[in-house]
């Protein structure tokens, strides 16, 4: 593999669980969250597997001999999905040609499969070939991709890939632009991404102190969601930086060049805390005034913020097909307005017949297409509810957590348990019913409720887990136990945190700041 794709992606491996999960939550494309072919080759390349080099070299004199006489469509159409698309895109890298540049640059515009994890890998592949030419013409190539490759899974790393273009700094002089609006989202996604695998050389890399410092210096004095994001990432990474250095313990040069970046996102610290501090009420008022298209990337802002913004945000809720509904019940989990209950509960209740399904027998799959009306977002209400603790929602969450369809079964149970109970019995009735369910997720929802409300044994479990030979069960619990807010288990997580295994210790020390980060702008 190019040095340039291998630095960045080995850390998808080295932190297999991430690969893992970003595929579980996909995996209606899967049997039984089994990896496709093409991730598999990918995990083998990138645990130090080599690519045939008899196989790169014929396909780079084919491709050779065929760009010399102009056949530029055969290229193109021999470039197909399957476990020799990697191959071919290292070929052409290495022809390193006007040409060859150009043909891989099309082929960001291609959607060559329809599962998602696949879709990514070859984008990845693509991005890290371009990279590789050191050419920063095909920027503007990749931050249109972007739009696409930022949702889908590891689009972590596509973004990571991006940011590290020489050029790359000029688009966030420029964010009046669109080019200049996509750099702002692959910023902000490649900096989420050092808290999901992206590895830390990718600090020095792309110079991510530089960048930030460019966007602050060319900043206006009006409040824009999208550098919201991102400096709310950077004070997230800053907080994380310590434990991200350590991963380069041994390499000098690296190391040396990560704490420079450090140093210069921390001198700016003070300075994005107190725009952070005002930005809320500004994206309130920003709200009101936006286009329905640029209100998600406000929402996205006050989401990540956890910002009181309940009497801005309602109103939204009373537009028809409005498309970012889910959004905003996200914001309004931590608004404490209290009108947000009683109407969601209402709505809930008046576009759902909870009490019929609640009398069908309970189903251990959920139906191949959903239950309830696209129309009515049961699920991020029952999600919504969880901050707005009342006997009513305690009540409503009951009733749901009885639903035939275990989506919104193990929706409710997950709701329980935020506040001490006001009908402790019954709760805790249904959440040792629920431990039974046929429904996996149910029955780990019901755990991680059982276990925030202090019960021995659901704590015994997730303790025991932790100590599993399986590192995929250590990963997965360790999640698990930030993502449930299960903070009667910090002290064992704290211990994980100085374990012998890096990829357990690093797990643990992200798992920690991230509940640290919930108790301080979430549960108050």
């Amino acid at each position: 593999m190019q040095p340039a794709l291998m630095c960045l992606l080995v850390v998808v491996l080295l932190l297999m669980p991430t690969v893992v999960f970003l595929a579980r939550r996909h995996r209606q494309q899967m049997l039984r969250d089994e990896l496709s072919p093409i991730s598999r080759q990918h995990i083998d390349l990138f645990q130090g597997g080599q690519l045939n080099e008899t196989a790169v070299e014929a396909t780079k004199s084919r491709f050779r001999d065929l760009l010399e006489r102009g056949e530029i469509d055969a290229v193109e159409k021999s470039l197909r999905p399957g476990m020799l698309y990697v191959v071919q895109v290292r070929a052409l890298a290495e022809l390193g040609t006007e040409d060859a540049g150009r043909i891989l640059e099309r082929q960001l515009q291609r959607r060559l499969t329809d599962d998602q994890i696949e879709q990514a890998w070859y984008w990845i592949d693509l991005a890290g070939g371009l990279r590789s030419l050191n050419r920063p013409q095909s920027l503007p190539h990749l931050l249109r991709c972007a739009e696409t490759a930022g949702e889908i899974p590891l689009g972590h790393f596509f973004a990571a890939e991006t940011i590290c273009f020489l050029g790359f700094n000029g688009y966030l002089r420029q964010t009046h632009t669109a080019l200049g609006r996509s750099a702002l989202r692959v910023l902000q996604r490649a900096l989420e991404g050092l808290r999901f695998g992206v590895p830390a050389m990718v600090v020095a890399e792309a110079r991510l102190g530089e960048l930030v410092e460019t966007l602050w210096d060319g900043h206006s004095e009006q409040v824009d969601p999208l550098a919201v994001r991102v400096y709310s990432e950077a004070l997230r990474f800053l907080r994380r930086s310590p434990h991200l250095g350590a991963t380069l313990a041994g390499e000098a040069a690296e190391q040396e060049a990560f704490d420079w970046q450090v140093s210069r996102l921390a001198a700016l610290e003070p300075v994005l805390e107190e725009y952070l501090h005002d930005a809320p009420a500004e994206l309130c008022t920003m709200l009101e005034k936006s286009s329905t298209t640029s209100q998600k990337d406000v929402l996205l802002a006050l989401a990540d913020l956890k910002a009181e913004a309940g009497e801005r945000v309602l109103p939204l809720l009373a537009k028809p097909r409005y498309p970012h509904v889910e959004l905003v019940l996200e914001v309004l989990t931590w608004s404490k307005h209290p009108r947000i209950g009683p109407l969601l509960r209402e709505w809930a209740l008046s576009r759902v017949p909870m009490v019929r399904r609640a009398q069908k027998r309970p189903r251990a799959h959920p139906p191949r297409r959903p239950s309830v009306s696209s129309d009515v977002p049961y699920r991020a209400i029952l999600r919504t509810l969880r901050g707005h603790p009342s006997a009513q929602t305690e009540a409503l969450l009951l009733l749901a957590s009885r639903d035939w369809d275990p989506t919104y079964r193990a929706a409710a149970v997950s709701s329980l348990g935020w506040w001490e109970p006001i009908q402790r019995a019954d709760v805790l009735m249904k959440l040792q019913d629920a431990r039974r369910d046929p429904n996996p997720e149910v029955r780990q929802a019901a755990r991680a409720a059982l276990a925030r409300l202090g019960e021995r044994q659901a704590l015994t479990w997730f303790r025991q887990t932790l100590t599993s030979e399986d590192p995929q069960r250590v990963y997965d619990t360790i999640q698990g136990i930030a993502a449930e807010g299960l903070t009667l288990l910090w002290p064992d997580l704290d211990r994980l945190g100085d374990a012998e295994d890096s990829d357990v210790a690093h797990h643990a020390r992200e798992a920690l700041e991230r509940m640290g980060e919930e108790l301080e702008r979430g549960w108050k």
